[in-house]
């Protein structure tokens, strides 16, 4: 029988990371565009980089989740189809919605596309995923955000690959292509997309893998140590003015994994409290606040300093913001994300029924350590 999340602490543990990542990014907008690029506020709010950590704590967290939730595909050769299919199915449509609106926009704004320092390849580029320069030689797509999907797409590609080996072996497979590949681009840069996609930052994605492999293989830490473990990663974090000069895989991604693989491999006896609840349906609406808190909070943008003062009242000004970002992503979530994945997934479901069949069968001759049901 599939447990639901809520009731795995491990599983909540990672719904919980998810929704403190997507606050963190969120903030990181608020303060670092709201107030300092659109008000000329950048002292406003706290000068606190946290946010910039949410992206590495969402690549430790995928990188997990692939591995854990994908267990029953690994070794079989027609499974890459189907979980290439399904992660299309959990990641374009809500991207290709948000980046039209954002197209539209532009359009509307500008009237021409160049005067936004895009062109159509790099329009065409972002739908794809493929990291394409503006006229203007930034690397970035349409929706701005979407630069670190492009590094999630061209990971789903490389774990496809990975797929075709058993689950231990497919992991060191694909993370030793990945550090050399990323070692490679260090010693001799790469022409760009193979560049971008090179950054040690894909790194992060292996962090996750690794910690995935050590639970499914029944590892586990003393909850002390794991409690010391996640305060040691997160005062790291916290210092990361005075890390600047660092390497982000070591400023930011380092920690992250820790901060994952304490809690996920934390030896929990007692059942979570319900009062996680609605940390944790934030943490599956997460994918929803990434993508539309952009959009989201400029808004109310000509409204509410008409009502709160951003000057004078940042934290106020702050919490609107972040109210509007939050009830959007939570509509979003509900009315498009969750349904139409839902629909794509069934569709899946019915193309792959006798693969999914034989799957099954085999998962019954060798039980889980774990049941799994996560959203990814």
């Amino acid at each position: 029988m599939i447990e639901p999340v809520h009731k795995s602490p491990s599983l909540l543990s990672i719904q919980i990371l998810r929704a403190i990542a997507a606050l963190a990014v969120t903030y990181e907008h608020i303060a670092g565009y709201e107030f300092a690029r659109q008000y000329g506020l950048p002292d406003a709010l706290p000068p606190f980089k946290f946010g910039r950590a949410g992206v590495d704590l969402f690549f430790v967290i995928s990188g997990f989740v692939m591995v854990y939730a994908s267990e029953r595909y690994f070794g079989r050769t027609k499974a890459p189809q189907e979980f290439f299919l399904r992660r299309l199915a959990r990641i374009v449509p809500l991207y290709w919605l948000t980046t039209s609106i954002i197209l539209v926009y532009l359009l509307v704004q500008y009237r021409d596309l160049a005067k936004a320092q895009f062109s159509w390849v790099s329009v065409i580029a972002s739908y794809l995923f493929i990291p394409y320069p503006q006229l203007n030689g930034l690397m970035a797509p349409v929706h701005g955000v979407g630069w670190t999907l492009n590094y999630e797409m061209f990971f789903y590609t490389c774990f496809c690959f990975a797929l075709l080996f058993s689950r231990r072996t497919g992991v060191l497979v694909l993370a030793a292509f990945l550090f050399a590949f990323a070692g490679l681009n260090q010693l001799t840069p790469l022409p760009n997309p193979l560049g971008y996609w090179a950054d040690p930052i894909i790194l992060e994605f292996v962090f996750g893998m690794l910690i995935a492999t050590l639970l499914l293989s029944g590892f586990r830490i003393p909850n002390v140590w794991a409690g010391a473990l996640v305060v040691i990663a997160f005062l790291a974090l916290l210092g990361l003015d005075y890390l600047t000069e660092s390497p982000r895989l070591l400023a930011l991604g380092v920690p992250s994994a820790f901060i994952v693989g304490s809690l996920v491999l934390a030896d929990w006896s007692a059942k979570p409290s319900s009062l996680w609840q609605p940390l944790s349906f934030l943490g599956a609406a997460s994918y929803s606040l990434y993508l539309v808190h952009p959009l989201a909070i400029t808004l109310p943008r000509r409204l509410f300093p008409h009502l709160v003062n951003p000057a004078s009242s940042p934290w106020l000004y702050a919490a609107l913001l972040l109210a509007t970002a939050l009830a959007a992503a939570v509509v979003v979530h509900l009315l498009f994300e969750k349904p139409v994945t839902r629909i794509l997934q069934k569709r899946i479901d019915i193309k792959f029924r006798d693969q999914q069949r034989e799957a099954w069968a085999d998962d019954a001759k060798r039980p889980r350590k774990q049941p799994v049901n996560i959203e990814n």
